[in-house]
């Protein structure tokens, strides 16, 4: 429950810095303001779902109605956190809270990113190069502490074999890939953005969990490609990829173990 209600609070910020990026605002330093009329938001207006409802979905001074992305991003967020946290059986020991911090970051810049993506159909490069360099600080500290790297996917890891550096070689391994299908399409099959987030995976994730996410980030982006062919009947509509990869990602952490088992049962 403390991992949920922190994942409600982490969701606001989060869907904060998506929304000043899509307008190129500083996210940092400048407080939260009602988008229509502008008012400085006080901190009892700030308070996530809660306020919501309180103020029934609308400014307190202008009257306007809010977008309900706030209320579901804060939900999606409380639940992927709690989630996260279930699937590393996070306790308070400093290993198990290194290790969450870990993967809450890189989690949480993949979530801004796809928050990012599905309104702009881009990816912020500046998202991009903090993400490697937090990923390469906090391998750097694993590999300093011998914190030998999660399995996400059961025996899938075990097919990879490289070695201590797995960690740097991973991230061209695993782009390589969306990079190929990037050249073969000439950018129509996948945005080099989604070549860039690919990397940035392979930087927090080992290979078998990687290719594990990337295949059910395109198992679930053809599914969505699907419905909308159907409701749309428009072959060449553009789809955001990167909430799909974020949703592999958080698949592949939290059932990968499942997942693989049973494929491995099946194809033996």
């Amino acid at each position: 429950m403390i991992f949920f209600i922190f994942g409600l609070f982490w969701g606001s910020f989060l869907n904060n810095i998506a929304l000043r990026l899509e307008k190129n605002e500083d996210f940092l330093f400048s407080r939260s303001k009602c988008p229509f009329c502008g008012k400085i938001l006080r901190w009892y207006e700030l308070i996530p779902i809660l306020s919501f409802f309180l103020q029934k979905g609308r400014c307190r001074q202008c009257q306007n109605k809010i977008s309900i992305r706030y209320l579901l991003v804060e939900i999606c967020t409380g639940l992927w956190v709690f989630l996260l946290a279930f699937a590393l059986k996070t306790t308070l020991t400093p290993i198990s809270l290194f290790e969450f911090i870990f993967y809450l970051i890189f989690f949480s810049i993949l979530f801004v990113l796809a928050l990012y993506d599905w309104r702009t159909f881009l990816v912020d490069d500046r998202l991009i190069i903090f993400g490697l360099i937090i990923g390469f600080l906090f391998n750097l500290v694993k590999n300093f502490l011998k914190i030998f790297p999660r399995d996400f996917s059961y025996l899938l890891n075990y097919f990879f074999n490289l070695g201590k550096f797995e960690w740097l070689i991973t991230p061209f391994f695993i782009s390589s890939i969306f990079l190929l299908i990037f050249l073969i399409t000439k950018g129509r099959g996948l945005g080099f953005g989604d070549v860039q987030v690919a990397f940035l995976v392979g930087f927090f994730l080992r290979p078998g969990d990687s290719l594990l996410t990337i295949f059910l980030s395109s198992f679930f982006g053809s599914i969505y490609g699907l419905l909308l062919f159907l409701k749309n009947k428009n072959l060449k509509q553009p789809i955001p990829f990167v909430p799909f990869i974020f949703l592999g990602a958080l698949t592949t952490i939290v059932f990968g173990e499942i997942i693989s088992k049973f494929y491995f049962q099946f194809m033996i």
